[in-house]
């Protein structure tokens, strides 16, 4: 199955469509990170919004990682405003924060522990039909959550999902002036997100020739334009606003799978983006040990002007190292990894993304790959 909840606006100044996409609601309450209000891209988005005539509450300085004591600190508010619409205005994690505050908006009774996937040997309970309309409109070009059904939040240390085509949004404005803000450190860490997307979900056990087209075009416009979106080329931004959404609709349909599970239990030692990057290499020379996998690397590779699987995993390398991604080792010290590596191991076996990776691992393989990974091998 291939679908897409999500009707897409595109092009410089498309925020400005955003008071025809509201109108017809009385109060819209708009989520948006600082850099938005710094930039002056929250009082465009309010001003458009009091345009269609509606009441506009704003809450900003959300916190950079969605956690669900965030969504509880927020709940009180957005009650207290009843919007029947939420803008989520900002970066991955505020409209994964956006989505969630819908969740227990709409439906008060409900219980993270219960609706959320803790694993993939547990069932959550299914989301009910959720009310409040939602517009995501992306500040960064990594996380794809402007089109995907899911938001991950951390409780504790560890991410969790919540997944249903509930928290999809209906809309995305996809405004390339936005990420042309981006300092060059984000721009290059959710850039390299898009691209294990792309390569994750390619080679799942849910990928389709649909999700394929997507991914391959996002792996594509990654390869070619990021080193110059992180110089700041406008062009370069533009393309990877509009790949990092593509990447999401292919995992959004094919799912991604066991370099996600390590660097979402690795949440703790630093941004996501850049831990996937760090054990993506690693991750496909794992999944190697499947002809599935090699003949899908190969594929790619070769949409890349190269040839065999190897060959990608290689390119990835020297990708990393081009764009200056930092070790494991330089992100956490050896003694804390080791007291938390088995642990990691075990919560990324029990993750349900694994269940779509080419290769089942066991979680002594996840915590050699952890390890190796740690050690620059």
């Amino acid at each position: 199955m291939f679908w897409l909840k999500t009707r897409i606006i595109t092009g410089s100044g498309s925020l400005a469509r955003l008071s025809e996409e509201v109108r017809g609601s009385e109060r819209v309450l708009i989520l948006a990170s600082r850099s938005m209000k710094r930039h002056g891209f929250l009082r465009e988005a309010e001003d458009h919004a009091g345009d269609a005539g509606a009441e506009v509450l704003s809450i900003t300085g959300l916190p950079a990682e969605p956690s669900v004591e965030v969504i509880n600190e927020f709940l009180p508010k957005v009650r207290s405003f009843q919007p029947d619409l939420m803008v989520a205005l900002g970066g991955g994690s505020v409209i994964d924060t956006t989505k969630a505050l819908k969740v227990f908006y709409d439906s008060p009774g409900l219980e993270f522990e219960r609706i959320a996937f803790i694993d993939r040997f547990s069932k959550p309970e299914p989301v009910p039909k959720l009310r409040t309309g939602l517009i995501a409109i992306p500040s960064t070009s990594g996380a794809g959550s402007e089109v995907s059904g899911a938001s991950v939040l951390k409780k504790g240390d560890v991410k969790y999902n919540i997944v249903t085509p509930e928290i999809a949004p209906d809309v995305a404005i996809l405004d390339p002036r936005l990420p042309v803000t981006m300092p060059a450190e984000v721009a290059r860490n959710s850039g390299l997100d898009v691209l294990v997307h792309g390569i994750e979900a390619y080679t799942t056990r849910a990928a389709t020739p649909f999700s394929d087209a997507m991914a391959i075009k996002a792996i594509k416009t990654v390869y070619k334009w990021l080193p110059l979106s992180i110089k700041g080329d406008e062009e370069a931004r533009e393309r990877m606003h509009y790949a990092a959404t593509m990447a999401g609709i292919a995992f959004l349909n094919a799912r991604l799978g066991l370099c996600h599970a390590m660097s979402h239990k690795a949440a703790w030692i630093g941004p996501h983006g850049l831990l996937n990057a760090i054990f993506l290499p690693y991750v496909m020379e794992f999944n190697m040990r499947s002809e599935y996998a090699r003949r899908r690397y190969a594929e790619i590779a070769r949409e890349l002007g190269f040839q065999t699987a190897k060959d990608l995993v290689e390119l990835v390398r020297e990708l990393n190292e081009m764009l200056g991604v930092p070790k494991l080792r330089d992100l956490v010290d050896e003694e804390t990894f080791a007291e938390k590596v088995e642990e990691m191991a075990e919560k990324a076996y029990r993750d349900g993304l694994v269940a779509f990776n080419p290769v089942e691992p066991t979680p002594e393989e996840i915590r050699e790959l952890y390890m190796k990974a740690y050690r620059g091998e």
